[in-house]
């Protein structure tokens, strides 16, 4: 499309543009989610603290009599004036603007919240004696009309709808509404939880109805924007869209003279793209590694600019801001100097040395560009490299930050030449410490969302990576730095030691403790801790009989006591694995090896588990008192996860992705697999410690059992221990933390022992064999580091 530039002469501008005529803003949904969180805070509010509220509009009903009435009866009339006045004055406004189709959407929009109240009034009055009924309509000891005010509720649909971007007209709705809650309020006629939910819900439904609909678009168009540089000194001669992302609208022009621009048009949408995801960032990782929150457009152009300026200023090749331009109220325009550039697919080795240097020249700056990804690194046309607009980094970047940016452009590389090549470009302009400094951070939840994706297609990368850091810097593997402020695991168990102590300190709250402990048989426990230790020499048992190199005894029990300590701080079945595989790697046993034989001990363990669960269960038989029933609904969930399986497998993508997942490490494990079949000392050896470790967890839980004067007998522990012991090994928490303590307790209950000493055998069960090996696994981990045994 060409048009005339606006206020020079007849010269004509190539604009191409694309402006829907109403568009979805992100900011809306934001809005959204928080107002249906606030309509969940004010419900549970009326539910809980129902006393609280009751008495707060008491104590505010008292306060208001003591106001002269002729105050009180001035304020009601304002405000009936103004509830009567202010959407009419809302009207003649759009009416006049000519915004008449928004004015319909907004009356339309009042009318369905009327509905929508009406309807949610005849729910709460259909339940009377209801404590959120009660907390709504009580005032001190009067009755309002009805739970929800139907006026309040429209008045903030409509104004929603027809939206407030004047300072002035903001002031009158808030002056109304402020007199009419006030008003009513006084009257007795309302609760404050009924109003401040009336308005709640009313922005609710406005604000559904907005985003559901879309919006006027009143963004600038390309004619505007061309208009506004024009009146900065930059004549355009085109202004063409190219792409539009959650970082805002791009375009590229071309001015009178011919120089080529990049223009990035920052709207104020750009402070709620991406918030949710960035206020979840900012939480979980640590405050210098996290992207900085969007307060404000204004800061963001700042940040931009300021980058912009610190790396044209440092010499590196990154396209130059030459102008910033607002474009009305909710815009900001920032104009690039740009030049014919091509992606850069498939680089050379001198072209990622050229990368290197131009990234490290940007370090030795303090700045990160945290852009270096996948097809945003562009080629000159004379075959230089071309870093993209930085929008993303940091100015005054401490060393973890710059570690960082190097993390990322050591994965980006390594997806261009691999592992081996961009670790060797690296160490051209980065000294063996400076590259060695990058391990401690390679980690996928410090990467860009971007990197973590290429990641997940690539799961070796990241290892292959800091394997060729450490390979060609011999530096010493340091640990891996603390990027998490809050891990979600952390969240998930102390959500179940909240859960596990509820419910155990209810069932106890039935019974009396102190006459339970004090006729405890204390000479059982020596036994319980014994029974507890044996279990790490029946784990190196279960190990040693599917390795075929010989490995020192003592060490490998030294081992399971750290993986111990391992599966407390990482997640559930992982931190035991892969301490068992480093330890026999550290052992001069084969990658594959290591994983064939903790696989193997893996799958035998759960197969004795099994066995030894139908064995037992089948000796106890079935007495109707003692029998510690599978649920129905197991079988059922059970029987669609195979349905769901096989469903699965039919699929031939789903296929080939298993094979190509299975196959490699099969072929290397089914010879070193042969080979310890074929030996049955070895073999026995590993059946005996996975039997001998269930047997020991049995023996404790027993022993526990008897230090309370249970009566119940070996099979049934047996039985109880083992059903908990599966129920544990699903649960998302360090050893089953919770799920355990309450599967445990719930089957010795269910065999017939009383509900205290239950819980009370339990917790000296998970005490010994829980908590009082995690620091003495510490221990044995860190002495095992020392002599470089893990």
């Amino acid at each position: 499309m060409a048009t005339e530039r606006p206020g020079a002469g007849t010269e004509p501008i190539e604009l191409r543009d694309s402006a829907p005529s109403r568009v979805r803003r992100s900011l809306d949904l934001v809005r959204l989610s928080g107002l249906l969180l606030a309509v969940l805070v004010l419900v549970g509010l009326g539910l809980i603290a129902r006393d609280t509220s009751r008495g707060i509009n008491s104590d505010l009903a008292r306060l208001v009599s003591d106001v002269p009435h002729v105050l009180l009866r001035s304020v009601s009339l304002l405000a009936a004036f103004g509830a009567l006045a202010l959407p009419l004055a809302f009207m003649v406004r759009d009416i006049v603007r000519g915004q008449t189709r928004r004015l319909i959407e907004a009356v339309l929009t009042g009318l369905l919240s009327i509905g929508v109240v009406a309807a949610l009034n005849e729910l709460l009055d259909a339940f009377p004696a209801s404590q959120l009924h009660v907390a709504l309509v009580r005032v001190g000891s009067s009755g309002s009309v009805r739970p929800l005010d139907t006026y309040l509720a429209a008045l903030l649909a409509f104004t929603t709808v027809l939206g407030l971007a004047d300072v002035v007209w903001r002031g009158l709705l808030a002056s109304v509404i402020a007199l009419y809650v006030l008003s009513v309020f006084t009257a007795t006629q309302a609760s404050l939880l009924s109003l401040a939910l009336s308005l709640v819900v009313g922005a609710t439904i406005g604000i559904t109805v907005r985003y559901s609909a879309g919006s006027v678009n009143e963004r600038p168009d390309a004619a505007q924007l061309a208009a506004a540089l024009a009146e900065r000194g930059i004549e355009l001669a085109s202004l063409l869209r190219i792409e539009s992302t959650l970082d805002g609208r791009s375009y590229e022009a071309t001015t009178r003279g011919g120089h080529l621009l990049r223009v990035q048009v920052l709207d104020r949408d750009l402070l709620a793209s991406g918030a949710v995801y960035n206020l979840y960032r900012l939480i979980r990782i640590r405050t210098d590694l996290a992207p900085a929150p969007a307060l404000s457009l204004e800061r963001v152009a700042e940040h931009r600019s300021l980058l912009a300026m610190a790396a044209s200023a440092a010499g590196v090749p990154v396209p130059r801001l030459i102008a910033g331009v607002r474009c009305g109220p909710d815009t900001i325009v920032l104009v690039y100097e740009w030049r014919e550039t091509t992606a850069l697919t498939d680089p050379t080795p001198a072209q990622l040395d050229e990368l290197w240097r131009a990234v490290t020249l940007l370090h030795r700056n303090r700045v990160t560009h945290r852009g270096l990804t996948l097809g945003q690194i562009r080629l000159g046309v004379d075959g230089d490299v071309l870093l993209p607009i930085p929008e993303d980094g940091a100015a005054f970047a401490n060393d973890l930050r710059i570690s960082l940016d190097r993390v990322q452009l050591l994965i980006t590389t390594a997806q261009w030449a691999g592992a081996e090549q961009a670790v060797r470009s690296a160490r051209h302009v980065l000294t063996d410490e400076e590259l060695a400094a990058t391990v401690p951070v390679l980690q996928p939840i410090a990467l860009s969302r971007q990197t973590r994706e290429a990641l997940r297609q690539d799961s070796a990368l990241l290892e292959a990576v800091r394997d060729q850091v450490q390979a060609q810097t011999n530096q010493p593997a340091p640990d891996l730095a603390r990027v998490e402020r809050v891990r979600p695991r952390t969240i998930i168990s102390i959500a179940a030691v909240i859960v596990t102590g509820y419910l155990i300190v209810g069932q106890l709250g039935t019974v009396d403790l102190v006459t339970v402990l004090s006729g405890a048989r204390w000479q059982w426990v020596p036994l319980v801790l014994a029974a507890s230790a044996a279990t790490y020499v029946a784990a190196a048992l279960s190990l040693t009989g599917y390795v075929r190199e010989r490995l020192p005894f003592a060490r490998t029990v030294l081992v399971q006591l750290a993986a111990s300590f391992a599966g407390f701080v990482t997640p559930p079945s992982v931190g035991g694995l892969a301490l068992n595989i480093r330890y026999l790697r550290k052992s001069n046993v084969s990658t594959a090896g290591a994983a064939t034989s903790v696989g193997l001990s893996q799958v035998v363990n759960g197969v004795s588990h099994v066995v030894l669960l139908i064995a037992f269960a089948t000796a106890t038989g079935e007495p109707a008192h003692h029998s510690v029933p599978i649920p129905g609904w197991a079988f059922v969930a059970l029987g669609a996860l195979a349905a769901l399986m096989l469903l699965a497998l039919a699929l031939p993508a789903v296929r080939r992705w298993l094979l190509g997942w299975l196959l490699p490490p099969l072929r290397e494990a089914v010879p070193r697999l042969l080979n310890l079949l074929t030996n049955p000392a070895k073999l026995a050896e590993g059946v005996v410690g996975a039997l001998l470790l269930n047997g020991c967890y049995i023996a404790a839980l027993w022993f526990s059992v008897h230090a309370f004067d249970g009566r119940v007998g070996v099979a049934q522990v047996a039985v109880v221990y083992l059903a908990g012991a599966a129920i544990g090994s699903v649960a998302p928490t360090p050893g089953g933390l919770g799920a355990v303590e309450i599967a445990l307790s719930t089957g010795l209950a269910a065999a017939g022992m009383a509900s205290a000493a239950a819980i009370s055998a339990v917790l000296l069960f998970r005490l010994a064999t829980f908590w009082l090996p995690v620091p003495l696994g510490w221990v044995a981990l860190r002495w095992l580091q020392r002599r470089e045994a893990l």
